[in-house]
């Protein structure tokens, strides 16, 4: 015996939900993080020594940057410094 899936309106409905779930699937993207970073020359006390010192945004050492894996950092580098600079990591 055929099977008639008009004549079933619960099966129908199961098979039409199954075929637009399957079809709206979504793929999220990774969070992007923004920061902008001024670097500048200041003065930096290590072990009580006043020393001139490279500082990001005033700070030293340079600001935290909270993420996690899969994050995409956008970080923008203002170079205030007199000479070029080069950072890494």
């Amino acid at each position: 015996m055929p099977l008639n899936l008009a004549s079933k309106p619960a099966v129908l409905c199961a098979f039409l939900f199954l075929a637009v779930s399957a079809l709206s699937v979504v793929k999220a993207e990774d969070p992007y993080r923004f920061f902008d970073w001024n670097v500048t020359y200041g003065f930096i006390y290590p072990l009580g020594v006043r020393q001139q010192g490279i500082l990001i945004n005033g700070q030293f050492p340079g600001p935290d940057i909270h993420s996690v894996t899969n994050d995409n950092l956008i970080i923008n580098v203002y170079n205030s410094l007199d000479e070029p600079f080069l950072l890494s990591w």
